[in-house]
């Protein structure tokens, strides 16, 4: 007896709905920031890169900071832009780190908790070193890059602040609607080879 072929459109549709929810918590989180760097993005990124397959995950995030960049300040400059753009890229290849399979709730949190950090970590180091080798507001000299990534320490406390509570909060209502496992991934895409 032969199994009914699944419809591509019965399989792209999960997919397409999670991209648009997410790049709308994306935008609307990035326009009603409470504060300075208090973003979901990270938190986009990290689910994006969970839930859904590597090109869809990527332009997740991607596709929130081009809507949402409408209505914000621009960088100042080309290379801060890319640096921005490319740092926030790496949540979704993080998150694809939470599909591995682990033997406890207590490691999946740990991995949870060590990956919604690393992304403010990766921007605060990528993006200030973009400020100061592409704008003028620092003398370029090691002085001048000390002094920049100084001045960025109260960005860094708030945009750690804020990923840890939006990833706390998507996570958990992704695990409450049964999408999520903190011992690895049980969604319909773990089971397929990879997707490039």
């Amino acid at each position: 007896m032969s199994t009914p072929r699944r419809s591509p459109l019965s399989d792209t549709l999960p997919t397409v709905a999670t991209f648009v929810l997410l790049v709308t918590i994306g935008v609307v989180g990035r326009w009603g920031q409470p504060d300075w760097c208090v973003t979901p993005l990270a938190a986009v990124g990290l689910l994006a890169g969970y839930a859904l397959p590597r090109r869809w995950a990527i332009a997740t995030p991607l596709t929130a900071m081009l809507i949402s960049d409408a209505m914000l300040p621009s960088y100042g400059s080309l290379g801060v832009a890319v640096a921005v753009y490319a740092a926030m890229a790496t949540a979704p290849l993080l998150g694809s780190l939470l599909r591995r399979p682990l033997p406890s709730r207590s490691a999946g949190l740990a991995r949870l908790t060590a990956l919604s950090l690393t992304p403010a970590m990766v921007f605060f180091f990528t993006t200030n070193f973009a400020v100061w080798a592409f704008q003028s507001h620092y003398a370029k000299t090691a002085a001048g890059l000390a002094e920049c990534y100084l001045a960025a320490l109260p960005f860094l406390r708030r945009m750690l602040a804020g990923d840890a509570a939006f990833v706390a909060v998507l996570f958990g209502a992704a695990a409450l609607a049964g999408a999520f496992s903190l011992t690895g991934a049980k969604c319909r895409e773990t089971t397929r080879p990879a997707q490039a």
